[in-house]
């Protein structure tokens, strides 16, 4: 018997959408014999990617420029930075720390730390203090007005080394991980009474654990009291301050961060009692985040693990990069704590990290290198010979640096105003106190930095942080004006965006307002200025009256004018319904996971009455249209194999039965000379067009400025159709190769009379019957690609009718009620899942270009279309 195998009819067949996307490298093979090395790295290549699509993103070129650099006689472990002070501070291996000046680069001060070496280095937040910590189990406080140590924190547990501390200045909390595996923290007030007994000191008692017997059971000279004068308070850790083993192993590194305008994407998922957080990485893999309550509690809320331990961290908007043994970078998206980027490569344990626009400089044992995030690839730029141990950056008088340092002895201070990104600085410092403007002129500038996202869903592999960062975006931009805004995450793939604003005004005759859902997506499909755009796709521009750029008509334009149609209402106190946002960033990738999340939170996003949508366009550049009918789709992957290899025609050709021959007899067996589908029972249902569907049609060829016909609309709109793509043959493409394999792309439209599910199986049984028909020895497999139900709207419920009176309001004109042979998935499966109806209101026209080069939007058309929003939801 012949197989043939169907697989994935749920449409969700994306190969390339399994997160976190892994990449791999060996880049290293020869050591480093001076301070900057140039190398030609080698491309990283993905489970699903190749090395040519990789080609078409160039390597970063433009590197940091050395500024100075200084020796030392050991080890340069730690450094931190005062920029308003102009002082750079360096933790050494012999316990010091050195203190140079920025403008003149010279050493001005020597402080004799700790009694080892001087593993981490914080400086406050208003660069008053300076904070150590050390291999002696101390952590120190300096006053950087007098370089004088204020005070001594330590603890009667034997801790071990300290490796990383944070300062929380509101809250006068100051924190630090440390080798036996705990979390200290300790309040700090300038007030108060101090020991001053240094016989507590751990240099100054015996320590059982870290005087134990080593390897071959040799024992260190025991600890003996030393009684040294010690000036500076000391402050002891409480036994209540003690987050015992909140990590299984070394805590290497923590952050800190509060709640402001600038840091609202990482508090996405982070309740509001909390307004600052700690984030620690340890030993055990885990990256832990913990709120910090005002009364200066500490409560552990997430948990992400790595698997390996993690070394390292830097965190930059809502991602968080996690460094971690044997050369792997992890990438987690704060918003949904999901892992989407690993990276690994053999460049050894990642010891240090710091991010500059898009590029990531990690410290290994092979140096400092520079890697490009999109696309996760290494750079030509290698500093530091053996282990750097850290690697900072810092921005002094509006310029950005970067500090290295490692075990060759060497700091080094690098200017970082020759790396190029197109995305420099990006940030939106948006937050329920800093509301922007509601004008025309704020639409487009969040338009154009709406556009600056490349959100390209089906490329993960290189947009991936431009998508996620575009998710935090919305829900910045959402929450500026006012609405509750959250992520939902997609398992593998772009977070859905769900949103509130509620009603303001109750209508005194109904028990609750209505309840409006607005879908739309801030994904877009891949653009290249190098095929025909006249100008870089994801920087609008604007000529000749109207907005140019990937993404302005499809989807983010109109989504936008929605978004502020809202805003607006909600600002004058004068909004009547509640209107619901979700905003999908995988639609152009068939919507891939959104069924499932949404079907997940459906009771988070509640009841819904009506569903609005703009995501089509008019029927010419003239008049003004509404969408109430789209057909659904089928697509499938017909393949057919031997168990042969490619073949030379001229060897054996006539030998057996070939696939290519083979499937294009299956492809033959679906329609008629004709062109009629063979399908049994495929045309059973389908209704002729009532009267006034026939009068739609009359008025359309009318009014509208096209050259079509009634029979051609019709043919597009209301009946199914079938179209073969594509045709894939394996071998190297000549013409003597018998191919091994055969594949076809082939798709069905269909209309809302007919049942997907029907549809399906009938194509699935047909393809089988007629393939065994064939008699052949080879093989064929089916794959369900992609699916759609075709949607059709009730033009006479209310929704409709209101829309068409505020279009009519609005552009003086009565719409044209036209229908489309395209396929959007969601709209039908929020009607269902809801039991909403859908009523589609296209913004542009039918020049566009969406999906092509040079994609416009009117700006005229997106005026008015925020003026329409808004009469509908003042109407509904």
């Amino acid at each position: 018997m012949n197989p043939l195998d169907v697989i994935g009819s749920d449409g969700n067949n994306h190969v390339s959408k399994q997160l976190p996307l892994k990449t791999a490298s060996s880049c290293f093979n020869s050591s480093f014999s001076s301070l900057t090395k140039q190398f030609t790295p080698e491309l990283l290549k993905s489970d699903n990617e190749s090395v040519e699509s990789l080609a078409n993103y160039p390597l970063l070129t433009d590197n940091p420029s050395l500024v100075h650099q200084w020796n030392h006689e050991y080890s340069v472990v730690c450094v931190s930075v005062s920029s308003s002070r102009g002082l750079l501070f360096c933790g050494t291996q012999d316990a010091k720390i050195l203190v140079f000046d920025l403008n003149t680069y010279e050493k001005i001060h020597v402080l004799q730390a700790h009694e080892g070496a001087v593993l981490c280095l914080e400086i406050s937040a208003n660069e008053k203090f300076l904070f150590s910590g050390g291999s002696d189990s101390l952590l120190r406080i300096w006053d950087l007005e007098t370089m004088t140590e204020r005070f001594t924190i330590y603890s009667l547990m034997d801790i071990g080394d300290i490796f990383s501390i944070t300062w929380i200045q509101d809250l006068n909390m100051v924190f630090f991980g440390t080798q036996n595996a705990c979390i200290l923290y300790a309040y700090v007030e300038v007030d108060g009474s101090w020991k001053n007994d240094p016989s507590f000191l751990p240099a100054n008692r015996y320590d059982n654990f870290f005087d134990s017997k080593g390897p071959g059971g040799n024992m260190n000279p025991k600890q003996s009291k030393k009684n040294k004068q010690h000036t500076s308070p000391l402050v002891e850790v409480d036994t209540y301050n003690i987050l015992r083993y909140a990590h299984n192993g070394y805590v290497y590194a923590m952050q800190s961060f509060k709640r402001t305008p600038e840091t609202v994407e990482i508090f996405i998922n982070i309740p509001s009692i909390y307004n600052h957080i700690l984030v620690s990485g340890g030993g055990d893999g885990l990256v832990k985040l913990w709120g910090v309550g005002s009364d200066r509690s500490v409560v552990a809320l997430h948990e992400l693990d790595n698997e390996d331990s993690v070394l390292s961290m830097v965190i930059s908007g809502s991602f968080l990069y996690a460094g971690l043994v044997d050369g792997q970078v992890n990438l987690w998206d704060l918003g949904t704590f999901q892992l989407i980027r690993s990276t690994k490569t053999d460049e050894g344990d990642v010891l240090s990290l710091a991010l500059y626009a898009d590029c990531l400089f990690k410290g290994t044992e092979h140096g400092i290198t520079k890697w490009k995030l999109q696309g996760a690839r290494r750079t030509d730029w290698v500093t530091h010979e053996g282990y750097a141990l850290t690697v900072k950056l810092f921005e002094r008088q509006g310029n950005p640096y970067l500090i290295t340092g490692g075990v060759n002895n060497r700091l080094a201070l690098w200017s970082l105003d020759g790396v190029y990104s197109a995305s420099k600085r990006r940030s939106l410092s948006l937050s329920k106190k800093s509301i922007l403007p509601l004008d025309n002129d704020s639409l487009l500038q969040t338009l154009a930095k709406f556009v600056s996202y490349k959100t390209v869903s089906k490329l993960p592999q290189f947009f991936i942080d431009d998508s996620r960062r575009c998710a935090s975006f919305l829900v910045n931009l959402l929450t500026s004006f006012g609405a509750t805004a959250q992520l939902i995450p997609v398992k593998n793939g772009n977070p859905i965006i769900h949103a509130c604003f509620p009603a303001q005004v109750i209508n005194s005759a109904k028990k609750k307002p209505s309840r409006i859902l607005w879908y739309g997506h801030y994904d877009v499909v891949s653009a290249d200025q190098s095929n025909g755009w006249v100008q870089d796709p994801f920087k609008m521009s604007a000529m000749d009256g109207y907005l140019y750029g990937r993404g302005v008509t499809d989807n983010k334009g109109p989504l936008l004018a929605a978004i502020y149609s809202v805003a607006e209402l909600f600002s004058q106190d004068a909004l009547k319904s509640d209107v619901v946002f979700l905003i999908e960033g995988e639609e152009e990738s068939a919507s891939f996971g959104f069924q499932e999340a949404v079907g997940a939170y459906k009771d988070v996003v509640g009841e819904i009455d009506w569903i609005f949508l703009s995501n089509s366009y008019w029927i010419d550049d003239h008049l003004p249209c509404i969408n109430y009918g789209l057909r659904g789709v089928v697509g499938v992957k017909v393949e057919i194999s031997s168990d042969k290899p490619d073949r030379h025609s001229g060897v054996d050709g006539g030998v057996s039965r070939e696939p290519a021959v083979d499937l294009v007899k299956l492809i033959s067996k679906l329609t008629s000379n004709e062109g009629r589908i063979l399908l049994p029972g495929f045309f059973d249902g389908l209704n002729p067009p009532s009267e006034e569907e026939e009068k739609d049609y009359e008025r359309i060829l009318e009014r509208a400025k096209i050259k079509s016909s009634k029979e051609m609309l019709m043919a597009k709109w209301r009946y199914p159709s079938l179209t073969v793509h594509k045709v894939t043959v394996s071998g190297p493409g000549n013409n003597t190769i018998i191919p091994q394999m055969a594949s076809a792309a082939i798709s069905l439209r269909i209309t809302p009379e007919q049942n997907l599910e029907s549809v399906k199986n009938m194509l699935v049984s047909f393809l089988k019957d007629k393939f065994k028909d064939l008699k052949t020895e080879n093989e064929c497999k089916i794959s369900i690609t992609h699916e759609a139900e075709p949607w059709l709207g009730d033009r006479r419920n209310t929704g409709f009718q209101v829309l068409e009176n505020a279009i009519i309001n609005e552009w003086g004109i009565e719409p044209l009620y036209i229908r489309e042979g395209g396929s959007i998935p969601s709209i039908r499966f929020l009607e269902k899942v809801f039991g909403a109806p859908a009523i589609h209101y296209p913004c542009g026209q039918a020049s566009d270009n969406a999906h092509l080069d040079n994609e416009r939007l009117r700006v005229r058309n997106l005026y008015k279309s925020r003026n329409i929003l808004n009469r509908v939801f003042q109407t509904l």
